[in-house]
């Protein structure tokens, strides 16, 4: 594992403007998160959890300051290389999963591979990643709505390792599941953390919070420790 940070944000501030006044969201923040850390974000509503979620995912840019993901600048890529970056190292997990409704488990998980290289996957990956997560090739056939809210989770997580990525970017995984399941997905993005990947967890529950190495606790737009 390199010494040199996997994520490096160096004052980094994000400014909305409104017609109300200018919104500070996130507030001259400095953070280093290196390969294979296993990080939870926490803060009550309005810390800017959301905002520096976007800011790592590269779902945005900031106002001032510089992040670098895998040692460059992301401020001074273009969009389209942006785009390539979160489709080649960033894997998301969302609390609403964000399943394709009329495709399939496996058909949601084979999209990210045919989005990169425009064609279907006959490597046999989306159905070993799904194997990975406990789907067989008949529960791969269900569509969403044909699944369990925890069911439909491991498809989502499925869905974001099938193009390999670095980072795993976790936003409230658990936040529509109930306990017992929940506590599984956390059990598997252990197992992931272990093999390697970098994970990073929005959450508000402190016993989520507690799989991880280490919190980074927001307040203001500020990080009050880390």
């Amino acid at each position: 594992m390199s010494d040199t940070p996997l994520i490096r944000l160096d004052d980094v501030s994000k400014v909305y403007h409104l017609e109300s006044g200018d919104f500070i969201a996130l507030d001259h923040v400095s953070l280093e998160i290196k390969e294979n850390e296993f990080i939870a974000i926490m803060g009550p509503s309005g810390s800017g959890k959301s905002t520096m979620m976007n800011q790592l995912g590269i779902l945005d840019v900031p106002t001032s300051g510089k992040m670098y993901i895998d040692g460059r600048d992301v401020s001074a890529m273009t969009a389209l290389e942006r785009t390539h970056m979160r489709r080649d190292i960033i894997g998301y997990i969302f609390q609403k999963f964000y399943l394709i409704p009329l495709l399939t488990a496996y058909e949601n998980v084979e999209y990210p591979l045919i989005l990169k290289y425009k064609k279907r996957d006959t490597s046999g990956k989306a159905a070993d990643v799904l194997k990975s997560v406990g789907f067989d090739s008949d529960m791969s056939a269900h569509r969403p709505n044909q699944l369990s809210g925890g069911q439909q989770q491991r498809v989502a997580v499925a869905r974001a390792l099938v193009n390999e990525p670095k980072i795993l970017l976790c936003d409230e995984p658990t936040g529509n599941l109930d306990r017992k399941t929940g506590l599984q997905i956390m059990d598997l993005l252990v197992g992931l953390h272990s093999e390697g990947k970098t994970v990073i967890l929005v959450t508000h529950d402190q016993k989520i919070a507690e799989y991880a190495h280490r919190t980074i606790e927001l307040e203001d737009g500020r990080i009050v420790k880390s």
